[in-house]
């Protein structure tokens, strides 16, 4: 029989095992992937457009028809997102109040950025 000192250390090593052989997702890389980049919260950044003088990130959200919007070189970054991508009239809805001055001014360039970015990283089907 194992005393019992020994079962723990013995049930965390196998954990750790198993934890090892498990491929968990990249959230950065370094160098960053020159293809299809990575922003700080695991979503791959389909395209920087320059906004207002200011270079704004569209991150995928996988799974939605919607954007991650982020500043590169702005604290904090979160601006927001831009839903409703496959209708004619998408939305952008705000999530830092410190960038609400901004992105209201900057709304009807930052939603074309978008759909033109949708449009061109989506395809159709016709069948």
């Amino acid at each position: 029989m194992i005393p019992d000192r020994y079962t723990t250390r013995r049930i965390r090593a196998r954990y750790i095992q198993a934890l090892q052989a498990i491929p968990l997702p990249v959230r950065r890389a370094d160098p960053p992937d020159a293809f299809l980049p990575i922003d700080l919260a695991g979503l791959p950044v389909l395209a920087t457009e320059a906004i207002g003088e200011r270079l704004v990130q569209y991150s995928l959200v996988v799974g939605q028809t919607r954007f991650r919007l982020t500043f590169i070189d702005t604290h904090p970054a979160l601006i927001g997102h831009v839903i409703n991508l496959e209708t004619p009239s998408p939305r952008l809805v705000i999530a830092e109040p410190f960038h609400t001055e901004w992105a209201l001014t900057n709304e009807l360039a930052l939603a074309a950025h978008a759909t033109r970015i949708w449009k061109d990283h989506t395809r159709t089907c016709n069948r």
